[in-house]
């Protein structure tokens, strides 16, 4: 049974959903009582597009588990994909309840609430993420909270990186949208130094110039080319405290 599971995982974190579905099916249908499966059937689903499955299966899940931010985690992601972004934030809610410490399901909380229009809401989970992205010197690295897929996160490395970095542009997004332009920048010149590619593609740079257009003003200088590893700043503005990178956990 333990190896079909990883199977399914295997499947999952590949992207390859029709046979993450097929594996977990077998799963559950052996093992009943097993929520972990429940739950990555029910994500397996809801990437194919079948919501009343998927809702179903992720129901059961948490039925099954109900103190399992995983599975609350899931049922995020399955509604998130279906742009119902209300519900994804509740369901969200709960999985950082329980899992206080999930950087990521702090991160994806603040997505869905920008995309529900709670922007200060929003701006609090971000900055939740960004603290959780940290390491205290003092205490060392904060323990994650543990995934059954954490053996094969090796296989998606790249496609599932650069989440610190997205997370600063989030957040100099919302900033901007309050309209706190000064702390808007110095978040997004944090992305640049972490994802200099990401951030140079990212809206911030032209929201930023219809705001200053709007206000009169003309934008200061952002960072242009990924070469310096800190990019030149606008005068006056204060640097971001520093920030130390950690692995990223899925």
């Amino acid at each position: 049974m333990t190896h079909r599971f990883d199977l399914g995982v295997h499947y999952f974190l590949r992207g390859e959903y029709d046979g993450a579905v097929r594996t977990f099916r077998d799963v559950v249908r052996d093992d009943p009582a097993n929520a972990a499966a429940w739950s990555y059937y029910g994500i397996a689903l809801a990437h194919l597009g079948q919501a009343t499955d998927a809702e179903g299966a992720l129901a059961r899940a948490i039925a099954l588990g109900p103190k399992n931010g995983e599975a609350w985690f899931h049922l995020g992601v399955a509604r998130a994909l279906r742009e119902e972004w209300p519900e994804a934030a509740a369901a969200y809610r709960h999985a950082v309840a329980l899992e206080p410490d999930d950087m990521v399901a702090w991160h994806r909380l603040g997505v869905a609430l920008s995309e529900a229009g709670d922007e200060s809401a929003a701006t609090a989970a971000f900055e939740r993420a960004l603290v959780l992205s940290q390491d205290d010197p003092e205490e060392g690295p904060r323990p994650a909270p543990r995934h059954r897929a954490d053996d094969h996160l090796s296989e998606v490395g790249e496609r599932e990186g650069a989440r610190e970095a997205k997370s600063w542009l989030d957040l100099a997004l919302s900033l901007l949208s309050l309209g706190d332009e000064e702390e808007a920048i110095a978040a997004y010149e944090r992305a640049y130094t972490l994802d200099p590619e990401r951030a140079r593609l990212s809206l911030f740079r032209p929201m930023l110039r219809l705001v200053t257009t709007i206000e009169g003003d003309e934008p200061g200088d952002l960072p242009e080319a990924p070469a310096p590893p800190t990019p030149n700043r606008p005068e006056g503005i204060p640097r971001p405290r520093p920030v130390n990178r950690r692995p990223e956990v899925n």
